[in-house]
């Protein structure tokens, strides 16, 4: 009966075609568990006060939604079926899920969370934590860059516990990591 169709040249040719890549499709989505996306942490210090840093990461967050916003969808066959099984459009990009100023900025993204803490520097500055999907890692590694990142002197004091590099007597939080350092 196939071969019927084939040579009569009906309409129904790309409906055979279509089945099974449909069926191939749906059935590849049931039955498999998704991978738990990988998550990576990075903390730098800013001599920047904990609002201003703040608004600034805020600030290009925001940067980072609009881009999302414009960037146009593919419009092939494949990605509009692909799109259709997949419960229609995809979620939008770099929402606010969660906004303590100066604290916390979390955000809800397609490819998970992405959380930024904030501490403030006994004597200036500010940590910044930021926890985030791996595939995030060159936008995260470009905000980094465009902060003003400074650390005082070469430090001359105690090892961070956990880190293990050098900082000042004076600090109680460590600038490379942000672990709160233990005075005696």
């Amino acid at each position: 009966m196939i071969q019927l169709v084939a040579q009569e040249g009906g309409g129904l040719d790309l409906i055979w075609l279509l089945i099974p890549l449909v069926c191939c499709l749906m059935m590849g989505q049931r039955g498999e568990k998704p991978q738990e996306p990988s998550t990576e942490t990075d903390t730098f210090y800013t001599p920047q006060p904990i609002q201003e840093t703040y608004d600034r990461i805020a600030e290009e967050t925001a940067k980072w939604r609009q881009e999302a916003r414009e960037k146009k969808p593919e419009q092939s066959p494949i990605a509009s079926v692909t799109r259709l099984l997949r419960g229609g459009e995809p979620p939008e990009r770099f929402t606010d899920k969660e906004r303590t100023p100066p604290r916390l900025l979390a955000l809800n993204d397609a490819t998970g969370l992405l959380y930024f803490e904030f501490t403030e520097v006994e004597g200036g500055g500010t940590v910044v934590k930021a926890t985030y999907n791996a595939s995030l890692k060159p936008r995260v590694a470009r905000l980094k860059a465009a902060m003003p990142l400074k650390i005082p002197a070469p430090p001359t004091g105690p090892k961070c516990p956990s880190c293990g590099r050098q900082v000042h007597p004076e600090f109680k939080l460590c600038p490379y990591c942000g672990t709160t350092l233990i005075t005696e």
